[in-house]
């Protein structure tokens, strides 16, 4: 007999939207012209992401844009880092899933830490996914058969909730699954960066970002 000690968990943030923020949020997303998007890949069980200028460019969305950096500042506060001191948005774009389509496991490259943000439907659950590392503690094949290794990731199903941002690593894998109930889901996501002085400039290992 034996006792299983589950150590070592990761901390995801969540923020709460200000209501006003919410609502003209909700507003701007429905006000896209989703018939001219195409779904991801052209393939029909993908939703749609629109990724023509970034919406932390644009100054219709500054609003989003600064909530999005302050609740940045605040993880970033409570990591603790110390070689750099701002975190800022580098890409936002919107996502819109109908009924029977989902979203592909995938992480975010050239990003610090990534976000979602939930405008609307309650199914589609982002699933927080990575590999066990009893799977990783040889080289050998442990498990012949895929779909039984994947019965090892380690995964976390979240619930959608409306009005509701999440913050992650962006090297987290994720994905999300079936839309259901004639819904549509729509979210935002986001990627950041560093800005700023980097590292220490007056040792002679820094350097000066600033993102457009």
């Amino acid at each position: 007999m034996f006792n299983k000690l589950d150590i070592l968990p990761l901390s995801l943030y969540e923020f709460e939207l200000p209501e006003n923020i919410y609502r003209q949020l909700k507003k701007d997303c429905l006000s896209v012209d989703w018939d001219a998007v195409k779904t991801r890949g052209n393939a029909p069980e993908q939703g749609k992401t629109f990724i023509e200028n970034s919406w932390h460019n644009k100054k219709k969305y500054h609003y989003i844009t600064t909530f999005v950096n302050e609740c940045l500042q605040e993880v970033l506060t409570d990591l603790e880092f110390d070689v750099f001191r701002k975190l800022c948005v580098s890409l936002m774009w919107p996502n819109k899933s109908i009924e029977g389509q989902w979203h592909h496991t995938h992480n975010h490259g050239w990003s610090f830490l990534s976000g979602i943000i939930y405008v609307s439907g309650t199914t589609g659950r982002t699933w927080f996914s990575r590999c066990s590392e009893y799977m990783g503690i040889s080289n050998f094949q442990l498990k012949l058969n895929k779909e039984i290794a994947n019965d090892h990731d380690l995964i976390y199903k979240k619930e959608p909730k409306p009005g509701t941002l999440i913050i992650f690593p962006s090297t987290l894998c994720h994905s999300v699954d079936e839309v259901r109930n004639n819904e549509e889901r729509i979210t935002i996501g986001f990627n950041s960066f560093p800005t700023g002085e980097i590292g220490s400039i007056k040792n002679l290992a820094g350097l000066k970002i600033e993102l457009k």
